[in-house]
Parts: structure tokens; C-alpha cells; sequence
């Protein structure tokens, strides 16, 4: 018996077949009820059955569990995958390409020639293959979870949010745990304006990779976007989070900025007409403090206040007081914001 695939607009689907309450094409409850139909369907035939939903439309693919004899694309993705790694895609795309023409539907040919494409800016060919990679890895969770998020990167590459979305949903469908598609999907969510949607993934990202610092700063980000006012303690903590494990670099960079204008923002207290000449005062010895200071006597001070700070610092409280083990003397929480925000 041969395998069948087929596709059809989610608008024309005879919504009568689902139970009420799930007949709205795109939400979450039409998909689920039209794979639970599919899947009753040919749950008699056994087999690989795959429903995925991108633009508008039902793409549904059954293959018989009689595997059929391996092609020639095993041993070929043996020699492609090595190029691949070695980022050598002038010499991979070549070889996909032959490959595919053996094997049109070739799961892991269509996924890379589609990535190879959204990369390049053709984008438009991209989600054409990578469409075609979400069916053609049906049966296999993970593969086809990634050509999910890889089409969703595509289509947003190409501002296509609603497709965008939905691919990125539906991989996370398929791998709960899939901490880029819960990154990538928080990033869609605050770039539409739902800030608290999109800090929801980025938390749940987070807990599967909590050392992922692009999705520490992003969460960061978020938050100062959601609600400066309440948020940036823990925005900041995040952000020193990200500089502590990597010092250098553009998302250093990007850390320390953002870091910069919470302590700027915090330092104008109540003051509309200028910066309070407190905290200038306490910059100012901090440049002096710091200047000509050897650099592992600055790092050991930096960090001693920043693990300091990340339990807040009472700045509009000037009878505060605090010892250090790297500075003689103690000083107010006013006064080593100033030096977090020097030393930064």
C-alpha cells in the first residue's frame, strides 16, 4: 500500500465533523479536534499519520509501517552531514540538491536546503521546503519539531506573523520542552505587543536552558518594556546575569546599556529638573576610585557589588551602611550604585 498526502484550507473543513466548542478555524481547539478526527480515521491502518497546520491550510500525510528499502540518501547524508557542520554550503547545497531529485521527499534534504534558504534571504523557496519537511519528518518528534521552528523563523523572517505563529505553537506542541521555540515564540509575541504572553515563554525557556543568555537578556528586555517601574529589579539581576558569564561582546554591550538606563532612571529620584548631585558627587569619587586601579582588583571589586546589589539597593536611603571585603571604610547603597553604574 502506498502513502497518501493531501492539503485543504482550514476554512472549507465540514466543521460538523468536530465536536462543538472546537469548530473555529486557527484556534488552538480546531486544530486539536481535526487531529483527533485524522487520527481516528486511520487509526485502523496503522502506520505514520502527520496533520500539521501552516497558513490556513491542513497538510495531512500517512505513510504505511512497512518501512520501504533505504535510498541512496543514507550514505549520502554521511558525506553531506560533515559539511554542513563545517558550515561548507557552497559544497553541501550542491549534494542536497542531488539528493533531493533522488528522493523528492528526503526529510533531511528538504530541511536543510529550506534552513540553506531562509538563510539567504529566499525566503519565499525556504517555507515551500520546509512545509514540505514538517510532512516529510512525520513520525519523528524532534525532526519534525525543528523544520516547525525553522518554518516559523522563515515566515517571520518574511512578516508573516500568523503562520509564524503557528509553526512555532505547534512545535512546541510536538516538544514541550523545546527551548528555542519557546525563545523564538516569546520573541513573536513581544515584537506583536503582547509583552505578557511572550515574557510567559521566555520564562518557560528559561527553565528548560537556564543558562541561555540570549533568552536571559530578551526576558530582560521584556520586562522593562512590560513595566519599568515594577520590574527592574529583576531586570537588572538578569542583565548582570548575562555580563558575569559573558563580559565581552555585543550582548555585553547590549547588557550593560540596558543596565545603564535603569541605574539612570533610578538615580533622578523625584528630581525633574537634574540628576541629584548626591550620586554625581559619589560618580565622580568612583572614576577617581577606579582610575589607574589594576584590572583584577576592579573585577573583584565590580563583582562583590554587584552580588551585593542583586538583593536591591535602598538609594533614597542615606542612613544605610555597608563593609566591603575589597574597599576600606563602608558606604551607602547610593554610593555603590554609583560605582555599579561606573564600573559598567
Amino acid at each position: 500500500m502506498e502513502g497518501t498526502a493531501f492539503s485543504i484550507e482550514e476554512a472549507t473543513f465540514d466543521a460538523s465533523l468536530l465536536p462543538e466548542g472546537s469548530r473555529i478555524p486557527g484556534t488552538v481547539a480546531f486544530h486539536r479536534a481535526v487531529t483527533e478526527y485524522f487520527q481516528k480515521s486511520y487509526a485502523s491502518m496503522g502506520g505514520q499519520l502527520s496533520v500539521v497546520f501552516a497558513a490556513g491550510r491542513i497538510e495531512v500525510a500517512w505513510e504505511p509501517a512497512t518501512p520501504e528499502p533505504a535510498g541512496p540518501g543514507a550514505p549520502a547524508m554521511a558525506s553531506i552531514g560533515p559539511l554542513l557542520q563545517q558550515r561548507r554550503f557552497d559544497e553541501a547545497r550542491p549534494l542536497l540538491e542531488t539528493l533531493l531529485q533522488l528522493e523528492p521527499e528526503h526529510p533531511e534534504a528538504l530541511y536543510n536546503l529550506g534552513v540553506l534558504a531562509s538563510e539567504e534571504g529566499r525566503l519565499e523557496e525556504a517555507r515551500l521546503l520546509l512545509r514540505r519537511a514538517v510532512i516529510a519528518n512525520a513520525g519523528d518528534t524532534h525532526a519534525q519539531a525543528n523544520a516547525q521552528v525553522a518554518l516559523g523563523l522563515a515566515a517571520l523572517r518574511q512578516e508573516d506573523r500568523s503562520e509564524a505563529r503557528q509553526a512555532l505553537e505547534a512545535a512546541i506542541e510536538l516538544e514541550p520542552h523545546n527551548a528555542f521555540a519557546l525563545r523564538s515564540l516569546g520573541s513573536l509575541l513581544v515584537i506583536a505587543g503582547a509583552l505578557a504572553a511572550g515574557i510567559e515563554r521566555f520564562r518557560q525557556a528559561l527553565a528548560v536552558a537556564p543558562d541561555d543568555l540570549v533568552t536571559t537578556f530578551n526576558l530582560a528586555q521584556a520586562l522593562l518594556e512590560l513595566d519599568p517601574g515594577e520590574h527592574s529589579d529583576e531586570a537588572d539581576r538578569l542583565l548582570l546575569r548575562v555580563i558575569e558569564a559573558q563580559p565581552y561582546g555585543e550582548l555585553a554591550n547590549k547588557a550593560k546599556d540596558l543596565r545603564g538606563s535603569i541605574a539612570s532612571r533610578d538615580l533622578r529620584a523625584e528630581q525633574p529638573e537634574g540628576l541629584r548631585q548626591d550620586a554625581v558627587s559619589y560618580c565622580l569619587q568612583a572614576l577617581q576610585l577606579f582610575e589607574g586601579m589594576e584590572q583584577q582588583r576592579f573585577m573583584a571589586v565590580l563583582s562583590e557589588v554587584a552580588a551585593i546589589g542583586q538583593g536591591g539597593l535602598q538609594i533614597n536611603e542615606p542612613g544605610t551602611s555597608r563593609s566591603l571585603k575589597t574597599l576600606p571604610g563602608s558606604s551607602s547603597d547610593l554610593a555603590l550604585a554609583c560605582l555599579i553604574q561606573v564600573g559598567m
